[in-house]
């Protein structure tokens, strides 16, 4: 049996600061401890039960955060991000070539109440498919479901295991934290590896009870922005309509599209973040009278360093 684990980081046992899941962070060391020794008690339950080939998807960011040195040797370690390995399971169709998948580390949806760091990708969108408010958790197990994979097992903190449970019906879960308000309980560490060395364990014995999650066709994508700017932006894009203020809306004909459609919303995102620090820059010139020019011709010499020049063209 071959398994694929699927690995994001805000829903690990022990990382109760978000700061732990974050690039450049000094925590972050140890939430890479903490998302490894999860993984490990995954591949122990996984491999008790009888599964053959186990790899590992990192899904947070854009990949390294478990210790490769330090995982069970039994499963092989993909690395990599959404950007890249998830693009390349998608395209080689290798997703398929699985028997199921395992969730650890994931968390709730954008806008949750009490969800620990939650947001759906960018912590900027929120989304809606056919209506229905969902999250990372559903878009990996409706994903696996396209390619006929089933989505066995989902670790995360109470919040994302009550959203998986409401979609995901009849899913092997494990609450591994509560938050209440500002307040982050995480559980004692030797009993949730316990639980998910235990429910990989029942996952992976019981996978002729699953089927394919799946989403019917056609699908309406909603992407629900925080600022009206990137929902303009967004409807200038071939499929897309502006359905009101933040939201703008895409027609799939199946949900492979539909998750392409939603992923495509990256693409507004850097003309985003310019501005932003663009913004930075002018009020740092305005309040410290610096002069920005010598910074600006650096920066557009590294620019047309780049550049590849257009064929000529002989009218």
């Amino acid at each position: 049996m071959k398994v694929l684990i699927w690995f994001d980081m805000e829903g690990v046992s022990g990382i109760d600061n978000p700061q732990m899941c974050e690039l450049r962070s000094p925590l972050l060391q140890e939430g890479r401890k903490l998302g490894t020794a999860d993984v490990n008690a995954v591949i122990r339950g996984l491999k008790r039960g009888g599964a053959t080939e186990i790899n590992i998807f990192d899904g947070h960011d854009f990949g390294g955060n478990l210790i490769a040195t330090d995982l069970d040797p039994a499963a092989n370690y993909l690395n990599g991000g959404w950007g890249d390995t998830l693009v390349d399971l998608i395209k080689t169709k290798t997703l398929a070539k699985y028997d199921s998948v395992v969730l650890v580390g994931h968390h709730s949806q954008s806008g949750t109440i009490d969800g620990f760091y939650a947001h759906t990708v960018s912590t900027d969108i929120a989304v809606r498919l056919n209506g229905q408010p969902i999250g990372e958790i559903e878009l990996a197990a409706w994903l696996a479901g396209y390619f006929g994979v089933r989505t066995i097992m989902v670790s995360s903190d109470e919040a994302g295991i009550n959203e998986a449970k409401t979609l995901l019906t009849g899913i092997e879960t494990v609450s591994v934290k509560r938050k209440t308000g500002p307040k982050v309980e995480c559980f004692p560490a030797e009993e949730i590896h316990a639980q998910l060395e235990e429910r990989a364990f029942n996952a992976i014995r019981r996978l002729d009870d699953f089927t394919p999650y799946s989403l019917s066709a056609p699908i309406t994508v909603d992407i629900l922005y925080k600022l009206s700017e990137l929902a303009d932006n967004m409807a200038l894009f071939p499929g897309y309509h502006r359905k009101d203020e933040r939201t703008v809306s895409y027609k799939a004909k199946d949900y492979l599209e539909a998750f392409e459609a939603f992923m495509a919303f990256q693409a507004i995102l850097p003309q985003f973040i310019g501005s932003f620090f663009r913004e930075i820059l002018v009020k740092i010139k305005r309040t410290m009278k610096v002069d920005l020019k010598p910074f600006e011709s650096e920066v557009d010499k590294n620019f047309e360093s780049k550049f590849i020049p257009f064929p000529p063209v002989k009218m």
